[in-house]
């Protein structure tokens, strides 16, 4: 019986080579890349960043549980406020910019998650020309079919800024303080 003929575990020279070439191509590509920088935004112009996350409110009043349906619950499945409905989907979240009195932007975000019921998330950046600005932005829930006029929750800013050359200036969004301008 003969011996099974093994592989030499060493690289072939032209693969070494070949390697060599590869790995200098590639780090003075690098190089090369990294001696032009790239720039995301004007430098001369200012940016306004809008962040938030909105759990807005549910389009429907889905049908609220009995008493007996509650007691039927184990304890870990019982709802904190069984005045509410158990799940549903939520409204849109619109997002409205105004700078000057001109509308900068105006956007509608869907709701997360697969039913659509959960948070919102958006996040926007809009260049602008450096300088005093009067700056307005609302931030609501979306009106839903059968939803009273009242129902709506709306937050806004409304503010002169300064923006200097290379400035961001950052809306954001909370639960606890609605919008505030950093």
């Amino acid at each position: 019986m003969s011996a099974p003929i093994l592989e030499g575990r060493r690289p072939a020279r032209g693969r070494l080579v070949g390697f060599a070439v590869l790995l200098a191509a590639v780090s003075w590509g690098l190089g090369a890349f990294a001696a032009y920088p790239w720039r995301g935004s004007d430098p001369e112009g200012a940016l306004l960043r809008v962040a938030f996350k909105h759990v807005a409110a549910f389009a429907q009043r889905g049908s609220v549980r009995s008493k007996e349906e509650i007691e039927k619950l184990p304890r870990h499945m019982r709802p904190a406020n069984p005045e509410l409905p158990a799940t549903g989907r939520r409204v849109s979240t619109l997002l409205r910019v105004e700078l000057d009195g001109q509308r900068s932007l105006e956007k509608s975000y869907t709701p997360g998650g697969l039913r659509h019921d959960g948070p919102t998330f958006g996040y926007e950046e809009l260049p602008v020309a450096p300088g005093r600005h009067r700056l307005r932005v609302t931030l609501a829930d979306g009106r839903a079919p059968g939803m009273r006029e009242d129902a709506a929750r709306q937050w806004q800013v409304d503010q002169e800024v300064d923006l200097c050359a290379g400035q961001a200036l950052l809306i954001e969004f909370s639960e606890a303080s609605g919008l505030t301008i950093r």
